[in-house]
């Protein structure tokens, strides 16, 4: 299906799960702002509460009932391997102590993969050049006076669910229209007017990792999405590219377009466009999946999220996933911490 898409807005301004659950302050929440969690507190197999590091001091905070990692599918896994809940192996080479060993921590780790397509345009219809100073006092204007324009727009304005083949039985592909160049995640800047179209697999087989790269907190922790692991990833993103040029090229859009900028008409060839979606594909920001739901071996959670050989500790986020979505995160996420919620609530 074709469509618009829906965004988190409220009275023309965007919302987001800080100002529609923490706001206004209430007397029972205490937001620490500048602090870097090290490492959840243990005693005897149990959660009792997390160390942290604020203006360089290092602060601990004991629970009375139980401790809530929700730190995301990065740092939940990072500050379990950092507490040595995780693969012992690991935690010892990096001198971690093993309070428990649970392999899955930092594993199943998975994310939205985009391949994007850009096109030039000669009439100026698109965004570019709409940030530059004078444009952009006009625009804050308009939307300070009337709540209109371009500050309103998402510039991710429209998309669609596609199939890659006629045999998939749901759509396992997803387009984003943007009236923009938005190449490299808006790091590489293109002159003039145009479009971007990009595309997502949505039920990518590969799977990757969060690892330490050491003991120490303040070291980010190695991503590996190991994108298009799986030979079969490489055949839907080159399906789903191949839709993005028939949209281009539909009739509706021939007097807006130019040329193909991205990978340009050369690419033609099965290989070319897999060389090129190897050289550009860039994460979706979607990532799930290193703290999964399930009662395998790899599973570091259990249906109530509880972390699994742990007490009083649980993970509410999008880690806990056993597998993507097939579409975007941010619903399943905010889904996620009401039943957490729902779950601490529950006696016992």
């Amino acid at each position: 299906g074709v469509s618009y898409y829906q965004v988190t807005q409220r009275n023309v301004r965007r919302e987001s799960a800080a100002t529609a659950f923490l706001r206004p302050p209430r007397p029972n929440l205490t937001i620490q702002t500048r602090a870097i969690a090290t490492r959840v507190l243990l005693a005897k197999g149990r959660a009792t509460g997390i160390e942290y590091i604020q203006n360089g001091k290092r602060v601990q905070a004991h629970a009375e009932r139980e401790v809530i990692l929700s730190g995301g599918a990065v740092n939940s896994p990072k500050i379990l391997l950092l507490s040595g809940v995780g693969p012992a192996d690991e935690l010892k080479a990096l001198g971690i102590t093993v309070e428990h060993n649970l392999p899955g921590v930092g594993r199943n780790f998975q994310d939205h993969m985009d391949v994007y397509l850009a096109a030039s345009s000669s009439k100026p219809i698109s965004y570019n050049g709409h940030d530059r100073w004078n444009r952009a006092l006009l625009h804050g204007i308009q939307y300070l006076l009337y709540k209109t324009g371009p500050v309103t727009a998402s510039v991710c304005e429209a998309g669609c669910f596609l199939k890659s083949s006629p045999e998939v039985r749901s759509p396992d592909i997803q387009i984003h229209c943007l009236p923009a160049y938005v190449v490299d995640h808006g790091r590489m800047t293109i002159k003039g007017h145009g479009l971007t179209i990009n595309t997502c697999n949505l039920r990518p087989r590969s799977i990757g990792s969060i690892t330490l790269r050491s003991s120490d907190p303040f070291d980010d922790p190695a991503i590996d999405p190991n994108f298009l692991d799986d030979p079969n990833d490489l055949s839907v993103s080159m399906e789903g590219f191949k839709w993005g040029r028939r949209i281009l090229g539909a009739p509706s859009f021939r007097q807006y377009i130019d040329k193909e900028i991205l990978p340009g008409p050369e690419a033609q060839s099965e290989e070319e466009i897999g060389a090129y979606i190897r050289k550009w594909a860039k994460n979706d920001y979607h990532p799930v999946g290193s703290c999964k739901m399930g009662t395998d071996d790899e599973a570091v959670v259990d249906t109530q999220l509880r972390v699994r050989g742990i007490q009083a500790l649980r993970v509410i986020d999008a880690s806990i996933m056993p597998r993507l979505i097939s579409g975007n995160t941010q619903a399943t996420s905010i889904m996620i911490g009401e039943k957490g919620a729902a779950l601490i609530r529950e006696p016992g």
